[in-house]
């Protein structure tokens, strides 16, 4: 097994990247934000993680590893994000963008806010909020390419 200490890059800037064979380890969202972990690639390779912080968190298209295979191919390892069925909250303004907030910060719950949406991980508690303050939500398969955030309190 492989121990790797630290990201060599993204696919998405790698020069030449489509001149690589692709090995792939695929992570789930909350996985994004582990420095020490152990994974297989769907070629069976096994991997050790162990990060400084500093490298987090992990993104979707980052390589772990480089090496020749066994048929002399110049391989990247790289990461990707399994789809995960998400809460997604379009909030109808902005009044109600304040109330999804309050209550979602009274959860304490790692979310997304892109595009006027909220997303977060599928939660029954968090379902059942919005379900009696009406706020409308849907369910959706989401890949994401970073992990759900919590708020940063740091000033």
């Amino acid at each position: 097994m492989q121990i790797v200490e630290r990201l060599l890059g993204n696919v998405e800037t790698w020069p030449d990247a489509g001149n690589y064979h692709i090995e792939t380890v695929y992570l789930d969202n909350e996985d994004l934000a582990k420095p020490i972990q152990r994974l297989e690639s769907d070629h069976g390779n096994e991997f050790g993680l162990r990060l400084d912080r500093k490298e987090l968190p992990i993104k979707s298209g980052d390589i772990i590893a480089h090496y020749t295979n066994d048929e002399g191919e110049d391989t990247l390892v790289v990461v990707h994000t399994h789809s995960q069925e998400m809460i997604v909250i379009t909030p109808s303004d902005i009044d109600q963008m304040g109330t999804i907030a309050h209550l979602l910060g009274n959860t304490h719950k790692p979310v997304k806010v892109e595009h006027g949406q909220i997303i977060l991980e599928r939660d029954p508690v968090v379902e059942k909020i919005l379900a009696h303050n009406d706020i409308k939500f849907e369910l959706k398969n989401i890949t994401l390419t970073e992990p759900l955030e919590h708020v940063d309190l740091r000033y």
